[in-house]
C-alpha cells in the first residue's frame, strides 16, 4: 500500500508539474520550438558557424537574412506574443538585411561596426556591397522570445545592405537570387549563404 501512495504522489507531482496555469484566462506564449510556423522559417533564414583555431573557439555566429518571407513569420509571431506590431526590422524594407548573435569567447567585446577591426559585405549578383546599416541591438530579453541564438555572452547586430531582398528560397530559377554574407577580421572570415 506504501508503495501504491508514493506512486500516485509522484505522479500527482509530475502531472501537475507539467500543467503551467489552471487560469482559463491565461494564455502561455508558445516558444519558438513549439512555433512550428515561425520555427520553419527560422530556421530556413538562418546560417551558424563556429569558427576554430587549434582546438579553440575563435566566434561563434549565427544570421538570420531577413527575408521577406521570414520577416511575414516574425511579423504573425510578434503580434502573437506581444500583441503589437512593433520592431519588425522596418529598416530593411526594401532592402537586404541581417541579424546576427555573435560571440568571442577570448574577446569581451565584439564591434562590427568598427571598419578597422571588422570587414563586412554581401556578394549577390551585383556584386560586392558594403552595409549602409550596421546597428548594435539591445534589450536581450525582447529577441530571445525570437532568436534562439541571443545569450548573454553573444552581440547582437542588425546589418542592412542597399540591395533588393530577395527571396532565396523561391523554387522558380529566374527568381532565385543566392546570397553570401562575410563577416572577416584578423582572426578568420566567415562565409554564410543562403
Amino acid at each position: 500500500m506504501r508503495v501504491l501512495s508514493l506512486v500516485f504522489a509522484i505522479l500527482t507531482l509530475y502531472v501537475t508539474g507539467c500543467v503551467t496555469t489552471l487560469d482559463s484566462d491565461v494564455e502561455i506564449n508558445p516558444s519558438v520550438k513549439q512555433d512550428s510556423d515561425y520555427k520553419t522559417a527560422l530556421q530556413n533564414a538562418t546560417r551558424d558557424r563556429k569558427i576554430f583555431d587549434n582546438f579553440e573557439t575563435k566566434y561563434l555566429v549565427t544570421a538570420t537574412y531577413l527575408s521577406p518571407a521570414f520577416k511575414t513569420a516574425f511579423a504573425k509571431r510578434i503580434e502573437r506574443v506581444y500583441k503589437q506590431d512593433y520592431g519588425r526590422f522596418d529598416e530593411t524594407s526594401g532592402k537586404a538585411g541581417f541579424f546576427i548573435a555573435i560571440h568571442a569567447p577570448e574577446t569581451e567585446r565584439i564591434d562590427l561596426a568598427n571598419p578597422a577591426h571588422w570587414s563586412v559585405f554581401l556578394e549577390s549578383k551585383g556584386g560586392m556591397v558594403k552595409p549602409v546599416i550596421i546597428k548594435k541591438i539591445n534589450d536581450k530579453e525582447r529577441w530571445r522570445a525570437f532568436f534562439p541564438s541571443v545569450s548573454e555572452w553573444t552581440t547582437e547586430y542588425l546589418i542592412v545592405f542597399d540591395t533588393p531582398a530577395v527571396d532565396t528560397s523561391s523554387t522558380q530559377v529566374v527568381e532565385k537570387l543566392n546570397l553570401a554574407l562575410t563577416l572577416a577580421n584578423a582572426d578568420a572570415q566567415v562565409r554564410l549563404e543562403w
